[in-house]
């Protein structure tokens, strides 16, 4: 199979095109620098700020993966970034969809990554892919985000949303910069604890996405998450056990409102109860069902 990745260069994109490779498929990566023409891994230059992108390459590949954008945490939302969250984004899919609708042969599925900041801040509502968005910056950026692929769903190419959760992995994303204070002994439960965390290794990740590419009933919203999601209290409490440091305290939720803004609260602070509905209805099977042995193999496998 012929596959058109970008964000190769990301947690996800890295290890999603290791994997394609490995199971023998034919890569190709969009990228927004010179093109490396020694690389192992073809590559092809776009430019979606300027909405450059050569429809050529776009002709006889068999999925289109779109994993762009900026990182969303991290630091605190000036307005400066709450735009290039948003740009990175919208920007990006609305070329590659509308660039998709044009082809004479186009794939027969584009995935975009979306996320489950769709949701907003739900408390214990269980929210499904038939759930409605929310409320927030995140919320309104998803909603957008997953709108600008309506060109390439329009032309009859099937579209999927994975709305990914907290992605479990030392190599990047909030398992590995959460380490770092759990490690020194300062671990702390967020606000009073009872937000729900959607969580989900990274090797389930890539074999979601396997799952989702050859599983032509699935289109739309997917929620790529476990089937358990914790609350943060329950997930600083394994992580707690599995770095056998303390985690005694709290950070009360107006501290940290005031330390991180929007950011911590949207990110941290918000809850979402979801439930991949549409994975388990279409049979997918979890390498990982529990987050305390997940972080443990993250956090002590071998380099």
């Amino acid at each position: 199979m012929k596959i058109l990745i970008s964000g190769s260069s990301g947690l996800v994109g890295s290890a999603v095109t290791a994997a394609f490779i490995a199971d023998g498929h034919e890569v190709t990566r969009l990228v927004r620098r010179e093109p490396n023409t020694a690389a192992c891994i073809a590559e092809q230059f776009w430019d979606p700020s300027q909405d450059s992108l050569n429809s050529k390459i776009l002709e006889q590949i068999d999925a289109a993966i779109h994993l762009g954008g900026v990182p969303i945490a991290g630091s605190r939302w000036s307005r400066k970034r709450k735009l290039l969250i948003r740009d990175s984004r919208i920007r990006s899919t609305r070329l590659l969809s509308q660039t998709l609708a044009t082809i004479q042969t186009p794939p027969k599925i584009f995935l975009v990554a979306s996320g489950i900041g769709f949701y907003g801040n739900r408390g214990d509502e269980i929210l499904t892919e038939n759930s409605p968005a929310g409320e927030g910056f995140l919320a309104d950026t998803a909603r957008h985000w997953e709108g600008a692929a309506d060109a390439a769903r329009d032309a009859g190419i099937r579209v999927v949303h994975a709305r990914f959760g907290l992605i479990m992995s030392r190599d990047g994303g909030l398992l590995s910069k959460m380490k770092i204070p759990f490690k020194a002994g300062l671990g702390v439960t967020l606000g009073d604890g009872k937000q729900w965390w959607p969580w989900i290794s990274l090797e389930d990740v890539i074999n979601a996405i396997r799952h989702i590419i050859d599983r032509k009933e699935l289109y739309g919203p997917v929620n790529v998450t476990a089937r358990n999601p914790v609350r943060n209290k329950e997930f600083t409490k394994s992580l707690s056990n599995v770095l056998a440091r303390p985690a005694w305290f709290n950070i009360p939720a107006p501290l940290f409102k005031l330390l991180f803004g929007e950011m911590g609260i949207e990110t941290m602070l918000s809850s979402q109860r979801v439930y991949p509905e549409k994975l388990t209805t279409s049979g997918f099977n979890w390498s990982s069902n529990s987050l305390k042995l997940t972080m443990r193999q993250e956090l002590t496998k071998k380099l």
